[in-house]
C-alpha cells in the first residue's frame, strides 16, 4: 500500500460542563459529544523521505505548527517509522470553530500512519497516544455519541439518536481561542452559577430511549454566556434559527459556531439560504454513529 485516503468526521456538543478544576491544573469538565457528517478528506502518500503538506485553504499553516505534522512526528518518533509523507488536506470543516476540525485530522493521520505503514497499533493504543497532542482526538477515532469527563479524554459510549432530523451549522467569521474561553469562564463564574447547567443524566436516558425532546430539553452549553460577551454573532444566530423554526440552537464548543436541531427539513434549507446571506460558512448536515473512515487506498 502506497497511499490511504481518510474521511474526518467533526463534532458538536450536545453539552458541556464545568465541574471545577483538576489537580493538574485543567478544567474538570463533563460533555457529551456527538459526530456530524460534515468532514475533512486527507490522502497519505509515502515518500522516500522528509513531510510535505497540501490543502485546499490557503489559510490553513503547512507547516510544523498544523497538527498533522505534529502527529506524524509523534508517530515517527515513537514507532521509528523510516520514510516521509506527503498529505493533502481537503478542508471543509470550519477552522477554530468548536467542531476539533484539527482533533478530527489528527485522529484521521493516526489512522492512517498505522494502516499505511502496517504498524498493527491497536486503536486503544493510538488514543493513548493522542492525548499527548489533545484532549478530543481520542473521541474523533471512533466517534458516534460519548460522554467526555476528566480532561476530555475518559469517554463513556453512549446512544446514537436514531430519529430522522437535519443540523444546521453556521459559523461566525470570529477567530475564538479556546485558552482565553476557559479563562474568561473561571473569571466570570468565580462567585455565581452559569446561567443553566446541562443535565447530562437526563441526556443519556434521551439518547438511550431514542427521545429527542428529552434530549434536547436538558442540553446547554456553560461556555455559551462567555463567548456570547465578545461574540455577538452567536446570539443572532441562534435567533435566526430560532425564528425559522429550529426545535432548538446553540454553541457548540468554546464556539463560535452554532448549530441548530430542525425536526423539519425543509425548513433547515429554507433557513441556511438565509443565514449564507450574512455567514458563507453554513451547513446542512446530520448526526453520524462514525469517526474517522478509511474511504479507499492503494
Amino acid at each position: 500500500m502506497e497511499s490511504i485516503r481518510l474521511r474526518a468526521r467533526s463534532k458538536i456538543n450536545l453539552s458541556i460542563d464545568i465541574k471545577g478544576i483538576l489537580d493538574d491544573g485543567y478544567h474538570d469538565v463533563e460533555m457529551v459529544m456527538q459526530s456530524i457528517d460534515l468532514s475533512d478528506y486527507i490522502i497519505i502518500r509515502k515518500t522516500k523521505s522528509s513531510f510535505k503538506l497540501v490543502c485546499s485553504n490557503s489559510e490553513v499553516p503547512t507547516d510544523k505548527r498544523n497538527i498533522i505534522y505534529k502527529t506524524w512526528k509523534l508517530m515517527k518518533d515513537t514507532y521509528n517509522i523510516g520514510g516521509g509523507i506527503e498529505v493533502f488536506l481537503e478542508k471543509n470543516i470550519p477552522m477554530a470553530a468548536g467542531m476539533a476540525g484539527g482533533s478530527a485530522d489528527s485522529a484521521a493521520v493516526f489512522v492512517g500512519i498505522n494502516e499505511l505503514f502496517k504498524l498493527g497499533v491497536s486503536q486503544e493504543d493510538l488514543m493513548d497516544l493522542s492525548k499527548e497532542l489533545g484532549s478530543d482526538i481520542a473521541f474523533c477515532f471512533g466517534g458516534g455519541t460519548a460522554l467526555a469527563y476528566g480532561r476530555g479524554t475518559d469517554l463513556k459510549v453512549l446512544d446514537t439518536l436514531k430519529e430522522d432530523f437535519s443540523l444546521l451549522v453556521c459559523k461566525p467569521r470570529d477567530f475564538v481561542s479556546t485558552k482565553r474561553v476557559y479563562k474568561m469562564y473561571d473569571a466570570m463564574y468565580l462567585d455565581r452559577e452559569p446561567e443553566r447547567r446541562p443535565d447530562n443524566r437526563s441526556i443519556e436516558k434521551g439518547l438511550a430511549n431514542n427521545d429527542i425532546d428529552m434530549v434536547i430539553g436538558s442540553m446547554s452549553n456553560v461556555l455559551e454566556g462567555v463567548t456570547r460577551s465578545f461574540c455577538h454573532d452567536v446570539r443572532n444566530i441562534e435567533k435566526i434559527m430560532m425564528s425559522k423554526g429550529a426545535d432548538l440552537s446553540m454553541m457548540t464548543g468554546s464556539g463560535p459556531a452554532v448549530f441548530g436541531i430542525f425536526k423539519d427539513k425543509n425548513k433547515a434549507k429554507k433557513c441556511a439560504s438565509i443565514l449564507r446571506e450574512g455567514y458563507v460558512q453554513t451547513y446542512v448536515t446530520s448526526i453520524s454513529n462514525k469517526g474517522v473512515e478509511i474511504c479507499g487506498n492503494k
